[in-house]
Formats: C-alpha cells, structure tokens, sequence
C-alpha cells in the first residue's frame, strides 16, 4: 500500500504574515505585467491607473498600496525588466574576452527583443530606454569596454561619450524600424557591424566580428 504523505511545511510558510507578504508580492508583480502590457501598446500618459488596475484584475484603490503615481510603476516595470536584460547580456558577452565582440553581442541581444519580446521591445523604443540603463549598470560597464578598447588600440574614437549616444539613439531606431516591418528582424548584425565601424574598425573586420554566432546564455 502506499502512503502518501503531505508536503513539509515550515513554520514560516504557516505564518500568516508570511502568506500575506506572498499574496502582496503576487499582487505587485501582476501590475507591473499588467502596466508591461499596456506601456507597450500605448503611451503612459493615455494609460490610466483604472486600466492598470483592471488588465491586473485588482480594485483601482488597491493600486495605491503598492505605487504612488505611474512613474513609480514605471520605474519598477522598468528596473525588473531590464535588469533580467542586462543579466542576460552579460552572461552572453561573458563568453569573449574580445571588447569589439562584446559591444556587437549588446545591440544584437536589444535588437533581437524586437522579434523574440515585442512587447518589451516596445517599451525599449517608447522610453528611450538605452538613456535609462545606466543608472543600472550597463552604461557603466559599455563606457568601461570603450575606454579599454581605446587604451589598448582596438577602437579609435574621438568622442566616446557622443559615440555611445550615437549608437544608443541608432539601437532605438533599429528596434523601431524591426517592429514596425520597416526592417528585416536579422537586421542586428548590420547594425552591429555599424557600431563597430564608428569605433574606428575595418569594414570587413567588423562585419565579421558583427556576424559571429551570438553565444548562449547559458553559464560559461
């Protein structure tokens, strides 16, 4: 005969501060998917809470407990969205020690939102969202590659600062361009191959660095 058992609980799973922490953090996460959807088919400013609250299937009132304003919720939306992004561009680059390759294999990973998550993708284009990233870290980290690619002779820029600009605001137009059936969805090698070229590489050189397989995300 088999016996079957209940699961093991902790104490803590019996708490009901515990359950309720749970329910609230379920709750935060269904507005910040909700607003997700909703940011990427419209602007913020025609997005009201009501309708937040409603594609999360919450009271209106309820939204209160969790954001003050929309830009509280966006800067959630935005913060848990692309720090999985820029964790899963890191672990992409972090399969070459070649800095023109790691610049290539970002935009790649951006541009490929457009066909893999349109709908973040959008919210990509809608908030400019290459301006906002470097409060978390890549900005930081891609003006890091480009002065290291400068020191040691790999890239040739005059003004590292407009060049990332640039190439950010070029990114935006891309994914635009994609999404709108304006550009072909594998256009992420072509733009790559650009970005390179404005760092001062070869053409050949840098259509073949552009179009490496992208690696995994997957550990090294």
């Amino acid at each position: 005969m088999t016996v079957h058992t209940p699961p093991i609980s902790t104490p803590e799973d019996n708490k009901p501060a515990g359950r309720v922490q749970r329910r609230k953090e379920r709750t935060r996460a269904s507005l910040i998917e909700a607003a997700k959807r909703l940011f990427a088919s419209k602007s913020i400013e025609s997005t009201s809470v009501a309708e937040i609250a409603e594609e999360a299937d919450i009271a209106v009132g309820s939204f209160y407990n969790y954001f003050l304003t929309k830009d509280d919720l966006l800067a959630a939306l935005l913060e848990s969205t692309l720090v999985d992004q820029l964790h899963r561009i890191r672990r992409r680059q972090s399969k070459t020690d070649d800095l023109a390759e790691r610049v290539a294999i970002g935009h790649r990973h951006l541009i490929g939102l457009a066909s893999t998550e349109p709908d973040l993708a959008w919210l990509v284009v809608r908030f400019e969202v290459p301006q906002r990233i470097g409060s978390l870290g890549l900005a930081e980290a891609a003006r890091a590659d480009l002065k290291e690619g400068m020191a040691t002779g790999r890239f040739d820029v005059a003004e590292p600062e407009l060049s990332l600009r640039a190439s950010g605001g070029a990114l935006l137009a891309v994914v635009h361009a994609i999404l709108l059936g304006e550009l072909p969805a594998d256009s992420g090698s072509a733009h790559a191959a650009g970005v390179l070229m404005s760092l001062g590489m070869s053409p050949a050189e840098a259509r073949e660095i552009a179009g490496r397989p992208l690696p995994s995300e997957e550990p090294a």
